[in-house]
């Protein structure tokens, strides 16, 4: 096969892209050109995900501090010292006696079991 060389001149008066060779190459250039504008895009989601990402965790870690500061605080408000301190600010005295539970018992449930006897 001869090779065709394009001329200076085919190229600035665009008689080239007339001819029989460039317009088989067509359809293989329009492929191309769409594959690279897959590529581009692909790549400029792959990168904002990246720094999604990265924000993230950065996030993350902070709350996993704030947290760790939070539960250490509410576990030394929630002891009895710390709560007796703030309830005798707020002048409520905390009872020292042992608490004592009262059962009520229905009427009717001893009669049943005195008539199953």
């Amino acid at each position: 096969m001869k090779k065709r060389n394009v001329k200076t001149k085919d190229f600035i008066d665009g008689t080239f892209l007339v001819k029989q060779t460039f317009i088989g190459w067509l359809p293989v250039i329009f492929l191309v050109l769409i594959l690279i504008i897959l590529y581009i895009t692909n790549r400029y989601n792959i990168e904002k995900t990246a720094k999604e990402i990265d924000k993230l965790e950065t996030e993350i870690g902070y709350l996993q501090k704030k947290h760790s500061e939070q539960k250490g605080l509410y576990q030394k408000q929630t002891q009895m010292l710390e709560l007796e301190k703030i309830l005798a600010e707020k002048g409520i005295k905390v009872s020292k006696q042992e608490q004592k539970q009262i059962i009520l018992i229905p009427e009717n449930s001893n009669k049943k079991k005195e008539d199953k006897k």
